[in-house]
């Protein structure tokens, strides 16, 4: 319930001449500002009347209230999945994305205009005119795309589990041109950190960065998880750090018996060899899984002044910069130990896929890939997902084994565009949770690291799907107030949770939906 609803209640229930005047006044404000945004919106989709100018278009957000227009904003929803499509038909890599795309809004046009007698009398002929001549300007251009025919079994173009990379690898193009502007537009590299939860992509974009930076930077992957159990100290880690090093610059490694007896020196003028000799202007040692570093310090396999000398070498050299990737532990370490190392390094968020770029995912995922959407369809993906990378390409992925199963296998005959009632078969089936375990499990475990309440606070939650008040969070979950909301804090701080109207609710509703079964 939002601030306007629960100040209605509050009038309702003690009801005065003055409060029935308030309560009015109130609910033609609101319509009028509902109402101004409305004819802002058609304004703007008026004014373009051809196709380039349709891909142009930027919607506002539409309002979080209760609307008076409901049946004029399922409209307007409707032309800015028109505008998102006619995009990917603009910049699609593959002929087929693009034909796919330019059906799909050809088709929601028709449905707009099949149902214009449900719109408003003071919208329904603007909007009718805007799908008239919309349709109009898409069609002039079908003829340059063409048909596709599915003859074969389609190949499964997403990938669970692994980095993404080539044209899967969308979305981060703010980060990416943060990173191209910090690593070669910079005079001196910088070095940063890199932080969000797991199956966020963070992987995907140390993966893809050298595709970024031209030739006269080099990026150097290391998986810090690959260590598992360091027996030798930090020798064995400079090792692991030396050997990727060497396989990315055919630079000969230092002796293991110097690593293991002068770690610190012998990796020093290891790296400073490397920068005298390499024929690229810079090095990027990309650290990944980060968090096990402080996992070997707590454990006593390293000692804690393996930091230290880190920091030291993201200051020895201009030509050589780190990367460091983990989870939002990873930002949090600024408070304790860290926060010496960490004082003079960049840090970026790695967070959810925006709407468009979580359409392009799904229609557009290589050259060949012969499957629709409908708009419905892609709607309720992100809204289930609130554009998780990782559990978006789980859905894609298995609607298409659905897809090929349907029709290859079993031998039904069904249209090759993928429909609500398939994302919905999908994740009502007990294997797409069983799928995703490595994800949801990865966010509940955390939730019960660092900040106590975290669980709990979850648990509530996920009873309900509109969120809840501080207030009755407190009443539910049995915490001290200042415990719940510094728990909360963290929640939204890891992407976990957000807050709408003084109500606060789990990001990702999947999720929501998993830690419900689990504990039911």
């Amino acid at each position: 319930m939002n601030s306007f609803l629960k100040l209605l209640a509050f009038l309702l229930l003690n009801p005065s001449l003055a409060g029935v005047f308030l309560i009015v006044r109130i609910m033609i404000q609101r319509k009028r500002e509902e109402y101004i945004l409305i004819k802002e919106i058609i304004n703007r989709c008026q004014k373009a009347k051809l196709f380039h100018q349709i891909t142009k278009i930027e919607f506002p957000d539409f309002p979080s209230y209760p609307m008076y227009f409901p049946e004029t904003w399922n409209t307007l929803n409707g032309f800015r999945r028109v505008v998102e499509d006619t995009k990917l038909v603009l910049n699609g890599t593959s002929k087929t994305a693009r034909s796919l795309a330019l059906n799909r809004a050809i088709g929601e046009l028709t449905t707009i205009l099949n149902n214009a007698d449900t719109i408003p009398q003071a919208e329904q002929g603007l909007i009718v005119d805007i799908a008239k001549t919309w349709t109009t300007a898409l069609e002039g251009i079908a003829q340059d795309i063409g048909n596709i025919t599915i003859t074969e079994p389609i190949q499964n173009p997403y990938v669970i589990g692994d980095p993404v990379e080539g044209s899967l690898f969308v979305g981060r193009e703010d980060i990416m041109r943060r990173l191209e502007e910090l690593w070669v537009m910079s005079p001196q590299l910088q070095s940063v950190v890199l932080f969000g939860h797991r199956r966020m992509g963070k992987t995907s974009i140390l993966r893809n960065i050298a595709n970024c930076l031209g030739s006269d930077v080099m990026v150097v992957y290391i998986n810090l998880q690959r260590l598992g159990t360091v027996s030798e100290g930090m020798g064995e880690v400079l090792m692991a750090m030396s050997d990727s090093i060497t396989d990315a610059l055919q630079i000969p490694p230092p002796e293991d018996e110097a690593l293991l007896r002068l770690p610190q020196r012998t990796f020093e003028r290891y790296l400073t060899k490397v920068v005298r000799e390499m024929p690229q202007k810079g090095l990027i040692i990309a650290l990944d899984e980060f968090e096990m570093i402080e996992e070997l310090i707590e454990a006593g396999q390293i000692p804690a002044n393996f930091i230290g000398v880190l920091r030291s070498w993201v200051q020895l050299h201009s030509k050589v910069a780190f990367v460091f990737a983990g989870l939002h532990t990873l930002e949090e370490m600024t408070a304790d130990y860290f926060q010496p190392f960490f004082a003079s390094i960049i840090p970026i968020s790695v967070g959810f896929l925006e709407p468009a770029a979580t359409r392009q995912v799904l229609t557009n995922p290589n050259d060949d890939f012969l499957l629709n959407y409908t708009g419905e369809a892609l709607d309720l993906i992100y809204r289930l997902t609130s554009g998780q990378p990782y559990l978006v390409q789980l859905i894609g992925f298995l609607l298409v084994r659905r897809y090929n199963d349907q029709v290859f296998e079993s031998g039904h005959s069904r249209d090759s565009t993928l429909t609500v009632e398939d994302v919905e078969a999908i994740i009502n089936n007990p294997e797409f949770f069983s799928q995703g375990r490595y994800y949801f499990t990865g966010v509940w475990k955390q939730a019960a690291q660092g900040m106590p309440g975290q669980q709990e606070i979850l648990k509530v939650l996920a009873t309900n799907s509109q969120g809840l008040t501080v207030d009755i969070l407190c009443q539910t979950t049995g915490l001290d107030e200042t415990i719940l909301n510094q728990a909360l804090k963290t929640l939204k701080r890891h992407d976990v949770v957000k807050e709408n109207n003084q109500h606060f609710q789990i990001v990702v509703e999947l999720f929501r939906r998993w830690v419900s079964e689990r504990i039911t």
